[in-house]
């Protein structure tokens, strides 16, 4: 069963970073325990191979083993957030306990099979169910990448779905504004970046007279004056440049994300009434 408990559904836990990982030492042992890193890397409740750990050591910045015994140094952050996401790669399901018996006649039990797939939503479900009380909140993905999950209250807008509608011009463009936004070490022109994506995207149904289908020539200018005026898209002399950066992009960011989400789905309507 993974579900929030009162606590935190009500927003009345916020984890410390050594919180996390004392919560990242319990989904190791927890899923260690039930041999889930047994096929990809050899770990189990009685083995800790030297091969997962050279191999943690190449693609890490600190050695994660043994997860239970980091010192001041080791706990960071980025630490905790990149064992969790190396875990996740190495995750899969045992299946059935078994006995087999080998080409030489040698019997012996183990597991028939592994299901990977399943193994990484176990180990995803469970990780989500506290990162999203630690600092502003994040989420393990299905991809194995950890993301903010937004500021309290616009959560939703990040996660809703994009619908099909353009994959290059559009659909995939969108995908990526909102996966480079999440980005929870985002810098100001990354920001930017983001914001001037979802713009590019309006500009795109503008340019085919898409737009204009389903917002007046004063809602449409609306859209663009906001990037055009505080510096997102072009530079000149009368474009606003003394203002919170940080404050006025996220509010432009997800003015632009819902404006999207409200056109799209007007334009995928409109365009269906007009098939035979």
């Amino acid at each position: 069963m993974n579900r929030r408990y009162y606590s935190s559904r009500k927003n009345k836990v916020r984890l410390s970073l050594r919180e996390l990982y004392v919560k990242l030492q319990n989904l190791y042992l927890f899923f260690r325990d039930k041999d889930y890193f047994k096929e990809q890397a050899g770990i189990t409740k009685h083995d800790l191979p030297s091969a997962i750990q050279h191999e943690a050591g190449i693609e890490l910045d600190f050695q994660p083993f043994r997860i239970t015994k980091w010192s001041v140094a080791d706990l960071t952050e980025d630490h905790v957030f990149d064992t969790l996401e190396f875990l996740y790669d190495r995750a899969s399901r045992p299946g059935s306990w078994s006995r087999m018996t080998t080409d030489t006649g040698w019997n012996y039990e183990d597991y028939e099979d592994y299901d990977s797939e399943a193994g990484r939503t176990d180990f995803r479900e469970k990780a989500n169910l506290f990162l999203a009380d630690y600092g502003d909140g994040f989420e393990l993905t299905e991809q194995g990448t950890i993301l903010a999950l937004g500021s309290h209250g616009l959560e939703q807008i990040l996660d809703a779905e994009i619908p099909s509608y353009d994959e290059v011009n559009v659909d995939s463009k969108v995908r990526d504004a909102i996966t480079k936004w999440r980005n929870r070490k985002l810098s100001l022109q990354e920001k930017k970046a983001a914001i001037r994506e979802l713009a590019d995207v309006f500009e795109w149904l503008k340019k085919t007279k898409n737009l204009s289908q389903i917002l007046d020539n004063k809602d449409e200018s609306a859209i663009f004056d906001l990037a055009n005026n505080f510096a997102i898209r072009h530079h000149n002399p009368k474009q606003k440049t003394n203002y919170d950066q940080a404050i006025w992009y996220s509010w432009i960011f997800h003015f632009y994300l819902a404006t999207y989400h409200a056109s799209i789905r007007l334009l995928i309507k409109k365009e269906r009434s007009k098939r035979p």
